[in-house]
């Protein structure tokens, strides 16, 4: 562990990692807008014990050792309070034990694996719903409303795709489905011709796990006559890397169902307002800004809540305050709170249609619905 280095400034700064180069780097650069939104909202009221905030992004690239170097230089800094990260679950699996076993709190605001929360470190948050619960939620969807019985698996073989299908199959199962077959494929796999035309005649519905390689999955299930409907997790609930890309397939034959961990804009109080100001200063909004910026928030309440007589609270009193707050914010209807685990109980899964060039929200399901694990 990097020891921390002497405090030198008259502010505190919230940690950011995220990817900033790379494939992921539009992702990343929407995580760390959307908090410096945050920052600044801070900052115009005062900012906190009489200090503004800073946020420090660094580029962890997507990859689990930068993400390790960005988070041994976050808890080397004292004016360091909180984390928020990273984007990409096998990074943010890597970098939570380093930040655990430092006491330095982190919020990962778009991580889904359920290991992050499961794995007992006191001081890690996650504000999104986890693979488990949203897999039950669009499972349950396909069989009870869509009746969609047999379905065929496609997973990119990483660590956010192999456990969304994963759990994916075993809620669809769990449902009264059947899995008929199971693929992988590479990530950044464009060339799915064979996979396609491979896929079981039996199967009712196609379900891809992953992200990158959804819209060339669509293009080629339309362009071999393959109108069934294609299921995904929400590393496709992205406008650049699958809306776009993806065009008209995606509108074709039974459509898409993608599922978000996150309502449509516009369905909280103030997710509307927030977009507008987002798209104003960045452009368009294409995936969890809301839980970002949310995310934020939260810290930045909680070091007022712990803040005394103008002097910041150290790390493990900020990491109490997280653990006790209860705050509305704008990305889920209920007040954001964690249950034991670090998982946020405001948490829902959305189940979108494509709709015209947009995704249509058709379904919300709250996490209590479809339950946690023992």
């Amino acid at each position: 562990m990097a020891g921390i280095t002497t405090s030198t400034s008259k502010n505190f700064k919230i940690g950011i990692g995220a990817p900033l180069s790379g494939r992921g780097d539009a992702l990343g650069r929407e995580m760390v807008n959307a908090i410096q939104l945050a920052i600044d909202d801070a900052n115009a009221s005062g900012g906190v014990a009489g200090l503004l905030v800073e946020g420090s992004a660094l580029d962890d690239r997507g990859d689990e050792a930068e993400g390790v170097r960005v988070a041994a230089a976050f808890v080397g800094d004292s004016d360091v309070l909180a984390v928020i990260g990273h984007y990409n679950s096998n990074v943010t699996l890597r970098t939570a034990p380093v930040y655990s076993a430092a006491g330095l709190p982190m919020i990962a605001p778009i991580v889904s694996n359920p290991n992050l929360t499961d794995s007992g470190w006191r001081s890690i948050f996650r504000f999104t719903n986890r693979d488990d619960a949203t897999a039950r939620a669009i499972a349950d969807y396909l069989v009870r409303v869509l009746q969609k019985s047999r379905a065929a698996v496609v997973m990119t073989k990483t660590v956010y795709g192999l456990s969304m299908s994963r759990e994916f199959a075993t809620a669809f199962v769990a449902a009264g489905g059947a899995v008929l077959e199971e693929s992988c494929v590479e990530e950044g796999t464009t060339e799915l011709k064979a996979l396609v035309r491979n896929l079981p005649k039996e199967a009712d519905v196609v379900f891809f796990g992953g992200t990158f390689e959804g819209a060339p999955l669509v293009r080629e299930m339309r362009a071999q006559a393959d109108d069934r409907l294609l299921a995904t997790g929400d590393g496709c609930w992205d406008i650049g890397n699958f809306l776009e890309p993806a065009g008209g397939a995606a509108e074709r034959g039974e459509g898409v169902l993608v599922l978000s961990a996150c309502p449509q804009l516009g369905e909280v109080p103030g997710s509307l307002q927030f977009a507008e100001r987002y798209t104003r200063r960045f452009g368009p909004i294409r995936n969890y800004a809301v839980n970002s910026y949310d995310a934020a928030m939260t810290v930045i309440q909680a070091v007022r809540d712990s803040s005394k007589r103008e002097s910041l609270p150290i790390r493990a009193d900020l990491a109490v305050a997280l653990g006790s707050i209860q705050r509305q914010g704008i990305a889920y209807p209920n007040a954001i709170r964690w249950d034991e685990r670090g998982d946020n109980c405001a948490a829902i899964t959305a189940l979108h249609r494509i709709d015209n060039g947009h995704y249509r929200e058709v379904a919300m399901v709250a996490a209590a619905s479809v339950g946690r694990p023992d």
